[in-house]
């Protein structure tokens, strides 16, 4: 809750300029122009031209998710918060591990901060994860889900390289902490997936670099906007692939 408390004083000190406009700005083709094609394209795909700047992203969620690559499938829901061009966010997601005990996971990331904190029913600790790899990983989530708030492309603080005519790679800078991965797209502009090396943790304090898969399924209309609203992701081991979380996106809002 410090954190939330935290997250709304702050979006609201950058409600006066945002990427050097003023609050009322929109984007236009003008301002997407410096872009790789395909995410130009997922720009229009998205109907981000014409719509403002944004400072501040909620949204829910709900899914399955795996625990361990041989366990059950179980449910989950969540909320998300996003500020934005500044990086940061907090995510709070709730499951039902067994009968009468649900678990609260936090993850975080602030000014090149991240981690991870799981609770029973919500206040009893059950672990913390913390430390640089936790910090890059925490990052590079952030990177993988501007897809669902398409202006932070725009931000000063990413730097996009364009590999082919439906594949651009983005490099996102913050606190002292670089991460790079790849966005799939196809011919109309439609990301497909999104494709990283990131930090896994292994359990025990020990983190391996491993590939990282986010494929993206259906899109839906959120006011507007027209965001990817399926999607899942998959760590691919070399022992064998581990799809851990599923995600459908209930609601979302930009602000």
């Amino acid at each position: 809750m410090r954190h939330l408390c935290t997250f709304i004083a702050l979006s609201l000190l950058l409600s006066i300029t945002l990427f050097g406009q003023s609050e009322n700005a929109v984007i236009s083709d003008a301002d997407i122009a410096r872009l790789p094609i395909p995410v130009q394209r997922y720009l229009r795909y998205t109907k981000t031209i014409g719509k403002p700047f944004v400072t501040w992203v909620e949204l829910t969620q709900s899914g399955q998710m795996k625990l361990k690559p041989d366990a059950e499938w179980i449910p989950l829901h969540a909320k998300q918060w996003y500020r934005v061009p500044e990086v940061a966010f907090e995510w709070q997601g709730w499951v039902k591990a067994a009968p009468l005990f649900h678990v609260k996971a936090t993850d975080f990331y602030d000014n090149g901060v991240g981690s991870l904190k799981i609770r029973l029913w919500g206040f009893i600790p059950l672990g913390t994860a913390e430390g640089s790899e936790v910090s890059e990983g925490e990052l590079m989530r952030y990177l993988s889900e501007i897809i669902w708030f398409p202006p932070a492309m725009l931000g000063e603080n990413i730097a996009w390289e364009a590999v082919n005519d439906t594949l651009a790679r983005a490099t996102i800078t913050d606190g002292g902490l670089e991460v790079s991965g790849d966005f799939h797209f196809d011919p109309d502009g439609r990301l497909t997936a999104f494709t990283a090396i990131r930090y896994a943790d292994m359990g025990d304090g020990e983190f391996r670099l491993a590939d990282w898969y986010a494929p993206v399924s259906e899109y839906a209309d959120f006011n507007g906007w027209y965001l990817p609203s399926k999607g899942s992701a998959v760590w691919l081991f070399e022992e064998g692939d581990y799809e851990y979380i599923r995600l459908k996106i209930e609601s979302i809002s930009l602000k």
